[in-house]
C-alpha cells in the first residue's frame, strides 16, 4: 500500500526549476551564481509575502504570548511587527494562567470587536478587545488589584510572515549547497511557483503575451486551494459583532466560560 505524506516539501533549487519549467516548457536549470538565478528567488520571494495577503491562510498561523506580571490596570498591548493579527471567524484572545507550566488553563476570553464598537462593551461584565496595526485593545483594564495578573499570559492568535528564501548575495563564491537546500515556507508550493512565474514572466519582454494565461492558471490553483481550505472544514461559530444578551434568557449564561456567538 502507497502511504502518501501531506507535508509537499520543495527546496530552492527544486523551486527555480518549476518556475523555469513553467516559463519555457523545457528542464532547465539556471547556474546558481548567474544574475537570472537570484533574479528569480527574488520573485520566489515575492510570491510568498503576496500569498500571506492572498487569503488568510491557516498555515501562517501562529500564537503570541505577551507575560501580564505587573500588568494590572492595563488596557492595550503592543505585539511586534513581525506578526499581524488573525481576526477570522471565532478567533479569540485568552488570558492563560501559566503558574503550573503543566496544567496552564484559561482564565478569560476576549473576542474581537470593530474599533469603533469597543467602548460600548466598557462596563460590561465579560472581556472584548479590538486591534490597530500592532497594538491590541481590551474594552476594560485588567484588575484594580496589584499583582493580580502575576503567573498569567496574554495568548493572542496571530499571521506570522512567511520566511523567504535566503539570496545568493555574492556571485564570486561558490554557492553553499544549504543555501540550495532551503525549503519554501509553504504547505503546497505548486501554488507559489505559479504565482512567481506570472510575477517573472510580467518583467521579461519575450514572456508578457503569457502573462494572463499564466494569471488564470496561478488564480485556478489558487481558488481550489482556499476551496480545499474552507468549504471542506467544519464552520465555526462565528463571531457576531452585537451587544450580546448577558441573562439567562437561554438557562445557560451563567456558567457557561465563554461568550457564544449563536447567542443574541
Amino acid at each position: 500500500m502507497t502511504t502518501i505524506n501531506p507535508d509537499v516539501s520543495m527546496t530552492l533549487e527544486e523551486a527555480v526549476r518549476d518556475v523555469l519549467s513553467i516559463l519555457t516548457g523545457q528542464e532547465l536549470n539556471y547556474d546558481p551564481d548567474m544574475d537570472r538565478f537570484r533574479a528569480i528567488v527574488k520573485h520566489l520571494n515575492r510570491a510568498l509575502r503576496s500569498m500571506a495577503l492572498e487569503s488568510e491562510w491557516s498555515f501562517y498561523h501562529t500564537v503570541e504570548r505577551i507575560d501580564l506580571t505587573g500588568a494590572a490596570q492595563d488596557m492595550t498591548f503592543t505585539i511586534t511587527t513581525d506578526y499581524r493579527f488573525r481576526v477570522i471567524s471565532d478567533d479569540a484572545v485568552r488570558i492563560i494562567d501559566v503558574t503550573d507550566p503543566e496544567n496552564e488553563y484559561t482564565v478569560a476570553w476576549a473576542y474581537f470587536l470593530p474599533r469603533d464598537a469597543l467602548h460600548k462593551y466598557r462596563n460590561r461584565g465579560g472581556l472584548w478587545c479590538s486591534v490597530t496595526r500592532n497594538i491590541l485593545t481590551l474594552s476594560r483594564p485588567l484588575s484594580a488589584v496589584a499583582g493580580a495578573t502575576d503567573g498569567m499570559v496574554l495568548e493572542i492568535p496571530v499571521q506570522r510572515e512567511p520566511i523567504p528564501f535566503e539570496i545568493p548575495a555574492d556571485p564570486t563564491e561558490v554557492v553553499d549547497p544549504l543555501v540550495l537546500a532551503q525549503e519554501l515556507d509553504f504547505d503546497f508550493p505548486d501554488v507559489v511557483i505559479a504565482r512567481a512565474a506570472w510575477l517573472y514572466a510580467q518583467t521579461d519582454p519575450m514572456m508578457q503575451p503569457r502573462v494572463q494565461t499564466l494569471e488564470e492558471q496561478y488564480k485556478d490553483m489558487m481558488y481550489q486551494l482556499i476551496e480545499r481550505d474552507t468549504a471542506f472544514t467544519d464552520t465555526p461559530d462565528q463571531n457576531e459583532i452585537i451587544v450580546p444578551v448577558q441573562n439567562d434568557i437561554y438557562g445557560e449564561s451563567t456558567w457557561r466560560p465563554w461568550p457564544v456567538a449563536n447567542r443574541r
